[in-house]
């Protein structure tokens, strides 16, 4: 008797362990999966099905910020931008009702598109003019005492005498002049995300500089990024109903079609 009662002992310690690793486990995998699903969706928003045609990525010239002056602009289709990223993302998570998909949304407060020489950024609603009237901002900047319309490369548009000049021109190593844009495009994402409703603060950081800095993406080209307060994970441990919200960053650079 005595042995058959330290049996039952036994077998209910080892299910609770067995219970309680699964939440954990559980946790671990669908946050991955959740990261890994915003990774595919922000992937599939830079696809070249983003934009207007692909003959327009074609005749870009160089493009991307190695090229001269507007001809390094990308023309994008910023609503088709974030369906393609919806359409990956709820798909690899196994989500088709719209009505779970519309409740999911409410988790994703930011999907920004940073171009050459603008950024875009939408709301919640995926409403662009919550970020400015136009819907996007260039990177208008001050460098010592002079207003400047700066690029993700080195070129810099002197709007005091209407002319595309260098970073060198002014003054400014690459490295410093990349600094500085990045640090802009950081302030206006968290910035966008500390002004909202919900008052939750948090602070995206990317690397300044690629070459001291191995642990950070560094802003180098045009990109999709989507920022996700996070879906509640439900834990499969049975004598605690936890869940675990998921915070997380997911983002692509738009490459392209060759």
């Amino acid at each position: 008797m005595k042995s058959f009662f330290w049996s039952l002992i036994f077998i209910f310690c080892t299910w609770s362990m067995f219970f309680i690793g699964k939440g954990v486990d559980n946790i671990d995998i669908m946050a991955e999966r959740y990261k890994r699903a915003l990774d595919a969706g922000a992937n599939a928003a830079s696809g070249y099905r983003a934009y207007d045609t692909e003959d327009i990525l074609y005749r870009q010239g160089a493009g991307f910020g190695t090229g001269l002056e507007n001809s390094n602009n990308v023309p994008i289709e910023r609503e088709e931008t974030v369906k393609w990223f919806y359409r990956l993302f709820f798909r690899n998570l196994g989500i088709m009702n719209i009505e779970r998909q519309n409740e999911i949304k409410q988790y994703i407060p930011l999907k920004a598109i940073i171009l050459f020489d603008r950024l875009m950024i939408a709301d919640v609603d995926d409403n662009w003019h919550t970020y400015d009237p136009a819907g996007e901002k260039e990177y208008i900047l001050q460098y010592r005492g002079k207003n400047y319309k700066f690029t993700l490369s080195d070129q810099i548009f002197d709007l005091e005498s209407e002319t595309w000049i260098t970073a060198g021109d002014i003054g400014l190593e690459s490295k410093d002049r990349k600094a500085i844009v990045t640090e802009y495009i950081i302030s206006q994402l968290n910035s966008f995300l500390e002004n909202r409703a919900s008052g939750n603060n948090y602070k995206l950081v990317f690397s300044l500089d690629d070459a001291a800095d191995s642990k950070l993406s560094g802003i180098n080209g045009v990109n999709f990024i989507v920022f996700c307060e996070g879906m509640p994970i439900p834990s499969l441990n049975p004598f605690k109903k936890e869940k675990f919200f998921a915070y997380s960053v997911g983002g692509s650079e738009i490459k392209r079609n060759k």
